[in-house]
């Protein structure tokens, strides 16, 4: 793996140097380093991460999803340039740093964006295509890494990203538009209109859903909601989205607490001292790759009929069963009298990768829209941003630790972990499979004003819905 080029080798005396034939050219062959270094230089990324998904709130109040994903494209490509041209450890660091500002900043902003811009129906199945995309890049980076492990080629590797981004950010410029959502919010209706239409095709009858999405934004006036800050959710301002936070929190905190980082390190590791082959060993680890893809797909396929909470609660409970089996496989003895049972090994690698990527993979980056109110959205999706996050930096940093000290029974925390997750979402996770991302704002409106948000919806949904398109600016006089 690119790793120990990168590395190199540690002496005996402590002494670290290049791998023995690893050739220098206008940028060094390697950056030699102990595995503590290197693990600062991994954290370096879930730090950015961290500070990035802060950073979303305020830059999808000011600028915007769409400019929000385009200028973390922007940070992605300058991350992946600097780490590619790197000459000393504190530059290559430097570079993952803002290779994680770019992730923490686009990955709350593509959840936002997706959800707000699909139907109520097909909004679960886009917002699992997050998931699939990842775990596929998860699958192409193992593969160009088997055969990418040697200098100069480990750079390369860090080019093919910076590429991506860069054809991104030019398909997010030339191809998409901001959420009509979020441009009614800002007063902007003509542009909304606009955007909806492209959206949902030139020849579809819009109307009735612009009319709803107006009338939202109506309500959001007349109740003069102001968009909460991070402070205002954390204070408890209104309980009611601050539980949801929390919610949401603990949603994106089991993207990673649940043991993901560690299963796919330790199963590596594992099958090595078992069969004694790090090939096999690799392969196991691409087939597990493969099974993260087939399960997202199962959820793309049916997540509007088994629901957010329904794959969840599989998702945790599969997890929790899987880190059991882990724990019995590496610590009961073969039937040859060795340490650890390959084959059970194997299945609870294969049971967590299938349940995680149902759940934990993909219900993270599309339950903050569908439980926060949008003025809201910003600072309780940094918020669960940053928890995925914080838990990335926790679980990948002590995991050495945790495994030195509790060895093969190291899996039994992640069972307690996945347990508790199982039952948090049994009790405290609501069901919002198919529900209306303006649900939260009509209910709160119409129970404050006592039925007035009512009349207000009237106005607006009192026009005839089969009027030429160009008239859609009388219903912009009257949401003004």
């Amino acid at each position: 793996m690119p790793e120990r080029v990168i590395m190199g080798v540690i002496e005996e005396d402590g002494s670290y140097h290049c791998l023995p034939g690893t050739p220098d050219g206008v940028l060094p062959g390697c950056m030699p380093m102990n595995f503590d270094v290197w693990g600062y230089t991994i954290g370096a990324y879930a730090v950015g991460g961290f500070f990035g998904s802060i950073a979303s709130k305020y830059f999808n109040v000011w600028f915007g999803r769409r400019d929000n994903i385009m200028m973390s494209c922007g940070w992605m490509i300058a991350g992946g340039i600097l780490s590619a041209c790197a000459v000393n450890l504190t530059m290559y660091a430097f570079g993952r740093a803002l290779v994680g500002i770019a992730a923490g900043m686009c990955g709350s902003s593509v959840a936002i964006y997706v959800s707000e811009i699909s139907t109520n129906k097909s909004r679960g199945a886009l917002g699992s295509l997050f998931e699939l995309f990842l775990n596929l890049g998860i699958l192409l980076t193992q593969i160009a890494g088997r055969s990418m492990a040697y200098a100069p080629a480990w750079r390369a590797l860090w080019a093919i990203p910076t590429i991506i981004a860069a054809i991104q950010l030019a398909c997010m410029f030339f191809l998409t538009v901001e959420c009509p959502r979020r441009l009614c919010a800002n007063q902007k209706y003509d542009e909304a209109y606009a955007a909806l239409q492209r959206l949902r095709g030139k020849d579809v009858d819009i109307e009735e859903e612009y009319q709803g999405m107006l009338a939202a934004r109506q309500r959001e006036l007349d109740s003069q909601q102001k968009q909460m800050t991070i402070w205002d959710i954390i204070s408890c301002k209104d309980r009611h989205v601050s539980w949801n936070t929390v919610i949401v929190m603990v949603i994106q905190a089991f993207n990673q607490v649940g043991g993901i980082g560690p299963m796919s390190v330790y199963s590596v590791g594992f099958f090595t001292q078992i069969f004694g082959d790090a090939t096999l060993a690799s392969n196991i680890s691409l087939a597990d790759a493969a099974v993260n893809i087939g399960a997202t797909l199962v959820s793309v396929v049916f997540m509007h009929k088994v629901g957010r909470k329904g794959f969840m609660m599989i998702s945790t409970g599969g997890t929790c069963i899987a880190c059991i089996f882990m724990v019995l496989g590496s610590s009961l003895k073969n039937s040859s009298g060795g340490q650890g049972i390959g084959g059970l090994a194997i299945a609870a690698a294969i049971i967590f990768t299938g349940s995680y990527s149902m759940g934990c993979g993909v219900i993270p980056w599309m339950i903050a829209p569908e439980l926060l109110p949008m003025h809201a959205l910003a600072s309780g999706s940094a918020l669960g941003g940053a928890s995925n996050w914080f838990f990335n930096f926790l679980i990948n940093t002590i995991w050495p630790q945790m495994n030195a000290g509790l060895g093969t029974y190291s899996f039994i925390v992640f069972v307690a972990i996945n347990l508790f997750g199982f039952l948090f979402v049994t009790f405290f996770m609501p069901e919002t499979t198919g529900k209306d991302l303006d649900d939260h704002d009509k209910k709160k409106t119409e129970d404050v004003e006592d039925g007035t948000g009512s009349s207000s919806d009237a106005s607006h949904q009192g026009d005839n819905k089969d009027e030429e398109k160009s008239h859609h600016y009388s219903h912009i006089e009257v949401a003004q």
